[in-house]
C-alpha cells in the first residue's frame, strides 16, 4: 500500500465516563505484533469462543453499498447512530461496495479518500458506543468470475486488516456478503479460510463474521464447513416468505405481485419457528455463535404486515438466543422515514429495545 495508512480514532468510553486516549491505526508493533504472530501461528489455542456480542443490530443499507454513496437515497449520518443507540440497539452493520473503490489491477489499492470516509463512520459508531460491522457487499464480479477476482478480494482484506489493526474491538469484520452464482458452498468455504488467515495476521482477537453461499441462506450455511476458532461467528439471511418481503421489488428478475400480507397465523408462525429452530440447531451442533444478519420487509407491503412479520422474526430469534440485524434503516425496507425524520411508528414498536 506504500506508506502505512494511519487512522486516528478516539477510544471507547471508560467506566468512569472518560474518553480514552486516541490511538493511531497502522501496522502493530512490539507487544501487538507478538500477539498477532502468536494468534496466527497458534490459532489462539486454549481460548473458548464466547457467545455472540450482538443482540440488536440495524443495517445501514442504501448508502455505501451503492456504487457512490447517496446514489440510492441515503448518506450515513452520525445522528442516525445516536438515534439507534437511544432506541436500545448495540450494533450497526454497514454494507460497503469496496469493489467500486478498489483498483482493478494489482496490487488492488483501495481509494484512500473512500477509506477515510469509512474511517469516519467507524469513528462515529465508537463515539456513540455502538459496535460496527463492515462487510464487502455487492461484489457481483466475484460471483460471476471468481477465478479473476478472488485475489482482488484477498488484497482488499489484506489492506483492511492492516489499516484497522488497532481499531477498537467493537469493530467487526464480515468477509463477504451473500455469495452466489459460481461462489458455491465449497468455493466459499475455501475462500473464507484464506480470508480469515489474512485477517488474523493483524487482528487475532477481532470478531469475524462468516456466511455461506446461496445468497447467505441458512440451507447453504448448514451444508458448509466454515473455519472455526475464537471470535468467529456464522451468519445467515432470512426473507421468507419471499412473496411478502420482496413484493413489487423492481430489481427482481420477475415481478412479485403487491398485496401479499402476513397475519401471523398459526401456520405462518410454525414455519418461522421451524426455520429458527434449524438456525439454533446449527449453532449448537457447530459450536459457533450465529447472527441473523439480515431480515426485512419492503416498504411496498402494508405497514401492519411489515411490523407484524418483523416483530415475529425478531422475537423468534431472541427466544433462541440468536442476535439479529434488521434490513434496513432508511431506504427500500426502511424502519426510519428520512423524509419526515422520524421512526416509522409500527417499525419502531416492532424493533426498538426501548
Amino acid at each position: 500500500m506504500g506508506k502505512a495508512l494511519k487512522y486516528l480514532i478516539l477510544g471507547t468510553i471508560a467506566a468512569a465516563g472518560l474518553l480514552a486516549l486516541s490511538l493511531f491505526m497502522g501496522a502493530p508493533g512490539g507487544e501487538d505484533q507478538a500477539l498477532a504472530q502468536n494468534g496466527a501461528q497458534n490459532g489462539l489455542r486454549g481460548m473458548q469462543s464466547p457467545s455472540s456480542p450482538i443482540r440488536a443490530c440495524m443495517n445501514m443499507g442504501g448508502a455505501l453499498e451503492a456504487p457512490r454513496e447517496g446514489e440510492w437515497g441515503y448518506t450515513v449520518r452520525r445522528e442516525d447512530f445516536r438515534r439507534l443507540k437511544q432506541a436500545g440497539f448495540d450494533t450497526v452493520r454497514v454494507p460497503i461496495k469496496f469493489s467500486a473503490h478498489t483498483d482493478v489491477r494489482a496490487p488492488y489499492r483501495i481509494s484512500p479518500e473512500f477509506l477515510r470516509r469509512v474511517d469516519q463512520i467507524v469513528d462515529w459508531a465508537s463515539l456513540e458506543g455502538l459496535q460496527l460491522i463492515i462487510n464487502v457487499h455487492h461484489y457481483e464480479e466475484l460471483m460471476k468470475n471468481p477465478d479473476a477476482h478472488e485475489a482482488r478480494l484477498e488484497a482488499i482484506w489484506r489492506q483492511l486488516s492492516y489499516h484497522y489493526a488497532r481499531a477498537p474491538q467493537s469493530l467487526m469484520f464480515e468477509l463477504l456478503n451473500e455469495p452466489n452464482d459460481k461462489m458455491t458452498v465449497a468455493r466459499t468455504d475455501a475462500l473464507n479460510r484464506r480470508l480469515l488467515k489474512i485477517v488474523r495476521q493483524h487482528n487475532p482477537n477481532r470478531w469475524v463474521i462468516i456466511g455461506s453461499a446461496g445468497w447467505g441462506s441458512l440451507d447453504a450455511l448448514m451444508e458448509s464447513t466454515p473455519p472455526k476458532g475464537p471470535r468467529i461467528m456464522t451468519t445467515f439471511h432470512y426473507y421468507d416468505p419471499f412473496e411478502l418481503t420482496h413484493q413489487g421489488a423492481t430489481w427482481m428478475p420477475e415481478d412479485l405481485p403487491l398485496g401479499v400480507s402476513w397475519r401471523g397465523s398459526q401456520a405462518e408462525r410454525a414455519a418461522l419457528s421451524r426455520d429458527m429452530d434449524q438456525a439454533a440447531q446449527w449453532r449448537d451442533k457447530s459450536g459457533m455463535p450465529i447472527l441473523l444478519g439480515e431480515f426485512g420487509v419492503i416498504n411496498k407491503a402494508d405497514p401492519a404486515s411489515r411490523a407484524r412479520w418483523a416483530e415475529a422474526v425478531r422475537r423468534a430469534a431472541e427466544a433462541r438466543d440468536i442476535g439479529w440485524c434488521y434490513w434496513e434503516w432508511g431506504t427500500g425496507f426502511a424502519a426510519y422515514d428520512l423524509a419526515s425524520e422520524r421512526w416509522i411508528p409500527e417499525m419502531r414498536k416492532a424493533l426498538a429495545q426501548r
